[in-house]
């Protein structure tokens, strides 16, 4: 559990947007240059308008998503935790692992040279009208194959463990991402309107920050959030 002395980032995110809108109320009172305030009329139609579509629109949510597909599977079925004990070579395999672990490679292979396949294959199903990769569907559906890769291997491996044994198991293994980092999507929500109302008010451009920075400081506090969430379900 994250340390009880901090404050948890969904809270700072929150309280770093009560100040944005403060210093935007601050600012345009005093007239910075190009700087509006949240806690005005139109700040406030602003925020109710865009509050729910800013958050499914921010960059990188509707990756996570679907990646949390499959690296539910693969933590659920217990295919994360057998890698992590090879890697740290805590404890020998039973052969009930062993041959579940194979068989999971096994798939996973099948699947990466069906990718390898379509992309660089005779065919040109999933290649861009030029015959190339960039902008095709198949880049614009990496994050996607890479889901149903990674939870096709789990998939095999929990059903070969015995752990999965009908539908229900799969689903909450599908699920299970989202509960485990259920505090990171919280925070996302969070992050997501601190940086809004950063845009909206001005105070990016008044402070120097560019838009590449901007960002940059989004993808930091998107990976940093990430590594801090821990469950919520106790």
């Amino acid at each position: 559990m994250m340390n009880r002395r901090f404050l948890h980032p969904a809270i700072v995110f929150f309280l770093l947007t009560l100040l944005v809108a403060f210093l935007s109320w601050v600012g345009s009172i005093y007239g910075w240059h190009d700087v509006q305030s949240l806690l005005s009329s139109e700040g406030l139609r602003w925020q109710l308008r865009n509050a729910v579509p800013g958050f499914l629109k921010a960059p990188f949510l509707g990756h996570l998503l679907i990646l949390a597909f499959g690296i539910g599977l693969w933590m659920h079925s217990g295919l994360g935790a057998l890698i992590m004990r090879l890697f740290m070579r805590h404890s020998r395999l039973s052969g009930k692992e062993k041959r579940a672990f194979c068989w999971s490679l096994v798939v996973g292979g099948i699947f990466l040279a069906g990718c390898i396949l379509l992309a660089w294959g005779p065919w040109n199903l999933v290649r861009s009208i030029t015959g190339g990769l960039e902008h095709s569907p198949l880049a614009e559906g990496c994050t996607f194959l890479v889901s149903v890769g990674v939870g096709t291997m789990a998939l095999v491996y929990g059903y070969a463990v015995d752990y999965y044994h009908t539908d229900r198991d799969l689903v909450r293994g599908l699920s299970y991402a989202f509960v485990r980092f259920s505090g990171f999507f919280i925070t996302l929500f969070f992050m997501v309107q601190f940086f809004a109302s950063l845009r909206y008010t001005g105070l990016d451009v008044f402070m120097g920050l560019s838009p590449s920075a901007l960002h940059l400081c989004y993808v930091i506090g998107l990976f940093l959030t990430l590594f801090l969430s821990r469950t919520t379900n106790e």
